[in-house]
């Protein structure tokens, strides 16, 4: 039962909207419209594996600072507000999408009398444009939610139970006049492997976009029971279209092709019927993705991001939703809703869809070799310096020459050695050595029969605590030198030098040459995907062939490259290249229709990105402080420069007018 709620709370949270736009409306429209319903199985299967690599590429960046990053690099900041950005277009085209369905069932339950009426006898049957229908129902929307409505359970439940009730209609419908004679023709129509890829960008929406990842129990496996859900609800919908249509081409674009279906298996009775189920499964996916439409542009207004203005995050006291932001999201629905044909929105919520994934998986394959600090290290030295082992400590019966080290405990002096008397190494000369070997400074702390292991190529350990504090220190007879070399030979009696083995390197840190070979990798992948595309447009095999192999074989030679691993982020560089290699070819699939509305829109972000990062916010989120007023500026011409020298003035702010009064009381004690 826990994991059965958990599971039903990730799917109220945007992931049931989008099953329930792939599996009741493009699973239709790609079937009817674009390609033949036996390929749609088949890229149900192949968008599964990209939304296991999407979703793996969006829970990992839940845990971002975006104040650090955004204060520490701008590119960083830029990919993350790209991948938002796309993400919100991809919302957006949704909800019209949404919208223009619910009109179209709005019309069918009236049975066409509401386009007569609102349109004329002369609009089109299929698609009414405009749709007003549309626009009024994102208004109404738009105005319950301004005036506190909120996303709740009870839209999941009605929109869950409407789905299943149009899953049995299309199930009885297969029933009664399904055949398998689909799968005996062309099964790629009508462009070949291209329409596979078309179908698959299409429907890639349908999957969630994150999965939860906790660490206990059965509650680990709930992405994947997540993505294998969505995948056997989108099998079992285009199994059964592919039963009940048959490839033919057509002439015009159908909105709503259930209707057509019913209508052509003489089920005339059952379109009422089936357009109450589409019109409630639409409307409580409407309901559950407009609130995250909304959302997004109020985090553009926090002060992570701070992309928009304060004003825009602004919660009302009556309703506690922000009535702006909602505004905002009701206002750039309606439009897209009004005068966006259905085939366009589709096109450019794939698309939009892919390109957040592209910027998410380009920032996760850089990001983690790439140097925190670039430094010059042209001479890297695979030599680390430790001490050699002390000499055997004697034990004393004199009871008065004993010492007490920290752990209370007993030990003699020392026995000296026969040597020459030489001056004593002063304190300047320890610190030195104990800096060369990476330990900690005076005190000087003495092991017991251990050797201290310090090497230079990995960081420092703690010091143990099995040491004492002598009072005098060994002597050398050399004298003090700054250089290194000069230090290595004034200690090369008491210092060995050994070959650092792979067992002594802990980690490996990114330095600029490692930088370097990981550019030319994201290059090569890069080269890869365009001649995989050529290759694919041209229909010639070996080019899409070896591009693949080439992206295939340098993701699996990057995770040699020295990276951090310690960070949050810790993708796989075969996760990041695979999402960007399927992503490019996807979006080259579907970008005829899109890639005026991606330009237009992408161009438009980075307008706002730097336009805001430079003078927007900064004048927006400006305090007027006493310090930012006090503006000294020096001037004076050359007589009076000459005469009293330099002059500085403080402008000081001019004092309110009128009476000053104090609104505050002061009581004495009694």
């Amino acid at each position: 039962m826990p994991t059965t709620s958990f599971l039903l709370d990730s799917f109220s949270n945007g992931n049931g909207a989008r099953l329930t736009l792939g599996s009741a409306v493009l699973v239709y429209l790609i079937a009817y419209n674009e390609t033949t319903a036996p390929c749609v199985v088949l890229a149900t299967i192949i968008a599964t594996i990209y939304a296991a690599l999407a979703a793996r590429c969006k829970t990992s960046l839940r845990t971002l600072q975006m104040p650090y990053i955004r204060a520490s690099n701008k590119f960083d900041f830029g990919c993350l507000f790209l991948a938002t950005w796309m993400e919100m277009l991809a919302i957006l085209c949704a909800c019209g999408a949404l919208a223009r369905t619910l009109s179209m069932c709005l019309d069918a339950m009236t049975g066409g009398l509401a386009r007569i009426m609102i349109l004329g006898r002369n609009s089109p049957t299929n698609e009414p444009w405009p749709d007003v229908l549309g626009v009024a129902v994102v208004f109404l929307v738009t105005g319950m939610f301004m005036l506190g409505l909120e996303h709740s359970k009870a839209f999941s439940f009605i929109m869950a139970l409407a789905m299943f009730g149009l899953n049995a209609i299309l199930s009885a419908v297969g029933w009664w006049n399904g055949d398998a004679v689909a799968w005996h023709e062309t099964i790629l129509q009508p462009s070949g492997f291209k329409s596979l890829l078309t179908a698959t960008a299409l429907i890639s929406f349908s999957f969630p976009c994150e999965c939860p990842s906790p660490k206990t129990g059965w509650k680990r496996f709930t992405g994947l029971f997540m993505i294998l859900f969505v995948t056997i609800s989108l099998l079992l919908a285009s199994g059964c279209l592919t039963t009940i249509l048959h490839y033919k081409p057509i002439e015009d674009y159908s909105a709503v092709p259930l209707f057509h279906i019913l209508d052509d298996n003489n089920f005339h009775k059952l379109v009422p019927a089936a357009a109450c189920m589409l019109m409630l499964t639409v409307t409580g996916a409407f309901l559950e993705l407009f609130p995250e439409l909304y959302r997004i542009i109020v985090r553009f207004a926090t002060s992570e991001w701070r992309i928009l203005t304060k004003q825009i995050a602004y919660e009302s006291a009556d309703s506690g939703n922000p009535v702006l932001a909602v505004f905002i999201a009701g206002s750039l629905c309606a439009m897209l809703s009004f005068a966006c044909p259905l085939q366009n929105l589709c096109h450019m919520l794939a698309a939009s869809h892919l390109c957040a994934v592209f910027f998410r998986a380009f920032y996760l394959l850089y990001v983690p070799f790439r140097p925190k600090f670039i430094l010059q290290c042209n001479h890297d030295s695979s030599l680390s310096y430790s001490r050699l082992n002390t000499d055997p400590i004697s034990h004393s019966s004199s009871a008065s020459r004993l010492k007490r080290s920290l752990w209370n405990l007993s030990v003699g002096k020392q026995v000296p050695n026969k040597k020459p008397k030489v001056k004593p190494k002063n304190k300047q000369e320890v610190e030195k050595e104990w800096l060369l070997l990476g330990e900690p400074t005076s005190p000087c702390p003495q092991r017991e029969t251990k050797d201290v292991e310090s090497t230079i190529l990995s960081d420092g350990e703690p010091p143990p605590s099995d040491f004492e504090y002598p009072d005098k220190f060994e002597n050398s007879d050399s004298d003090t030198s700054t250089d290194i070399d000069a230090i290595v030979d004034e200690y090369r009696q008491k210092v060995k030098v050994t070959t650092a083995g792979p067992l002594e390197r802990t980690s490996r840190v990114p330095t600029v040459s490692s930088w370097r070979v990981t550019i030319f990798a994201i290059i090569v992948v890069f080269l890869g995907l365009a001649l995989s595309l050529a290759g694919i447009y041209m229909h010639w095999a070996p080019a899409y062939l070896t591009g693949s192999i080439g992206v295939f074989i340098i993701s699996l030679m990057m995770p040699l490259i020295p990276k951090y691993t310690g960070s949050v982020i810790n993708v796989s560089p075969v996760i990041c290249c695979s999402a960007i290699f399927m992503g490019g070819i996807l979006f080259a699939s579907c970008a005829q229709y899109s890639w005026p509305a991606i330009v237009f829109w992408i161009g438009a972000g980075l307008i706002m990105l730097i336009r805001c990062d430079n003078i927007c916010c900064d004048c927006l989120n400006q305090n007027s402080n006493l310090n930012e007023q006090l503006l000294p500026s020096v001037s004076g011409g050359a007589a009076s420069s000459a005469a009293a020298g330099t002059t500085t003035t403080i402008r000081m702010p001019r004092p309110p007018k009128g009476f000053i009064t104090i609104p505050t009381h002061i009581n004495p004690p009694r």
